[in-house]
């Protein structure tokens, strides 16, 4: 039975939703296309009627997430002051590098859950990861306490996004062995940063 224009479209987001939150917690290579359509409650078949290849979904998939990892740390730049740590880049700072963040990685920022695998991916999936890497930097260099409120080119903040997404990084890397080591690194990079920022 052939579905609606509407309800194919509806069936293609939550291809790709469903998708999305496999890779981030298992990887490119973790997550096959029976995976993501068995999980979606959709039939095998269906895929290439949605999509051309694997391939194909990842980098959609990738696009999508890098530009709502940029419009996250864009929004806390202008959300109300969080208590934990100083100024607008300290709520920033809490709300990436995080336990929520660490152990959540389905929900959250895509440059941290798949920077790796992105790293041996096709130069086409890296110039995705390119432009997410630099709207972030650009959104935290706008977070730092040296940017200027009518600066609306801020110079990207690479070293703190560094930071932040290596934190997540090795803290999920230990969080099982060592769940002491895995929170100390959370703590030390957040505190570290805020420090540098404010010097």
């Amino acid at each position: 039975m052939r579905v609606s224009r509407q309800q194919a479209a509806a069936n293609r987001e939550r291809v790709l939703d469903v998708a999305a939150a496999l890779f981030r917690v298992h990887g490119f290579n973790g997550v096959s296309i029976a995976d993501v359509m068995r999980t979606s409650g959709l039939t095998h078949g269906g895929f290439y009627g949605q999509f051309d290849s694997k391939e194909a979904l990842i980098e959609e998939c990738c696009s999508r997430g890098v530009q709502d990892s940029v419009a996250e740390v864009r929004r806390e730049r202008t959300s109300p002051i969080g208590p934990a740590a100083p100024g607008v880049l300290g709520e920033v700072l809490d709300d990436y590098v995080s336990a929520s963040h660490r152990d959540n990685p389905q929900s959250r920022c895509t440059v941290a859950a798949l920077a790796n695998d992105a790293g041996r991916a096709p130069t086409e999936l890296q110039s995705v990861f390119a432009s997410g890497v630099t709207g972030m930097a650009q959104a935290l260099g706008a977070s730092s306490s040296r940017a200027s409120s009518q600066d609306d080119h801020p110079t990207p903040d690479y070293f703190l996004l560094a930071g932040m997404v290596g934190a997540i990084v090795l803290s999920r890397a230990v969080r099982d062995a060592d769940p002491a080591l895995s929170d100390r690194i959370l703590k030390d990079t957040r505190d570290g940063l805020v420090a540098a920022d404010s010097r």
